[in-house]
């Protein structure tokens, strides 16, 4: 049920397309183990990237400066890429 779910998601972009396949067609069980880490930090990777952006776009309570009294503000959304243990997150 979990795998074929998986292999259902994974039909929605050419990436994880190419991931499914390589599981799929693996041929040893070092190669299957890899193939299957692979598609873990390309689920990571949409799970976070997913949650950055419904935090951002949660609205914001924006503390107080502790120096000079005025409230933060936000300058704005910004493309970022950032580098995690799952991979680049954009």
């Amino acid at each position: 049920m979990i795998v074929s779910s998986i292999a259902a998601l994974c039909q929605q972009t050419p990436e994880w397309q190419k991931q499914w396949q390589s599981f799929e067609q693996a041929q040893s069980f070092p190669a299957l183990v890899y193939a299957a880490l692979q598609l873990g930090l390309l689920f990571a990777r949409r799970l976070l990237e997913t949650e950055l952006t419904q935090r951002a776009q949660a609205p914001q309570h924006w503390p107080v400066c502790g120096q000079c009294g005025s409230r933060f503000r936000s300058k704005g959304f910004r493309s970022r890429r950032l580098m995690t243990l799952v991979g680049v997150l954009n």
